[in-house]
């Protein structure tokens, strides 16, 4: 398990030098929200964090007045040239019209943009608004109950974080603060694997005969070991486990042949 502190602007000036003595072991930032807003102190708050050799992720909040993949563009390019050590979070907590819909097509351009892997945070009085299509993602459950972790079961299956209190104090921090305990699942992935879609059929992929062209394929995986795989529609690559820089090198050499990163 790891203590966790989630801060903000209204959090002020922070010394983490102060809150990484205090124990504290990750911090969530925020960094945006809507599709202009970026928080003032994300650039200040994450050098000083991640400087003081305490893991960083961020959030974003979503809001129902601009469009989801516009927010998710605020989001990744406000985050895109930091390291996440943690997975980053999309924080629903604002009940609107279309919410669902808002989540996926968030979850969807956000995942485009960086391949990264996303969390929800949310409440757990809030759930009633939210439904199962999102029950795999890991949950950062929010709720006061000052008892990490004393949290009923609900539709989401992949608990990371619990924030307990939202009146705690740390160390270097002169404002009350929320409280979080985490295990790993919140950890950022460093490696994966590639795999793409289905491979074309014929000589160099022109369809002139039933099978793939291995040679032409494996030309763009140039010192990446391969493994084909198949079924009754076709034929696709998973690579050797690679680093992630590797893995989005790939993504776009492949183009249209890169299916998902695993």
């Amino acid at each position: 398990m790891f203590k966790g502190i989630d801060i903000s602007n209204h959090n002020g000036n922070i010394n983490f030098n102060q809150v990484k003595t205090a124990g504290v072991e990750v911090v969530y930032i925020k960094a945006t929200e809507g599709t202009t807003f970026k928080d003032s102190y994300l650039d200040t708050n994450y050098s000083n964090a991640h400087y003081a050799g305490l893991k960083t992720g961020f959030y974003h909040f979503l809001v129902g007045t601009s469009e989801p993949e516009s927010q998710a563009n605020n989001f990744y390019n406000a985050i895109k040239d930091k390291t996440s050590d943690l997975i980053p979070m999309l924080d629903v907590e604002t009940n609107f019209d279309g919410l669902m819909d808002y989540i996926l097509r968030f979850i969807a351009k956000f995942k485009e943009l960086s391949n990264m892997q996303i969390g929800i945070y949310t409440y757990t009085s809030f759930m009633d608004n939210l439904d199962n299509r999102i029950a795999d993602y890991p949950l950062w459950e929010a709720n006061y109950n000052n008892d990490p972790w004393r949290l009923n079961s609900n539709f989401f299956t992949n608990r990371v974080g619990h924030q307990y209190s939202e009146t705690g104090s740390v160390s270097g921090i002169n404002t009350e603060c929320d409280m979080n305990e985490f295990n790993d699942g919140i950890l950022n992935k460093t490696t994966g694997y590639v795999v793409t879609n289905y491979l074309p059929n014929g000589y160099q992929g022109d369809n002139s005969f039933n099978g793939v062209d291995a040679d032409y394929v494996l030309q763009y995986f140039k010192g990446v070991r391969c493994y084909f795989r198949g079924n009754e529609k076709g034929v696709w690559i998973e690579t050797q486990n690679l680093s992630m820089s590797k893995c989005l090198e790939l993504k776009e050499t492949l183009g249209s042949w890169f299916y998902d990163i695993k």
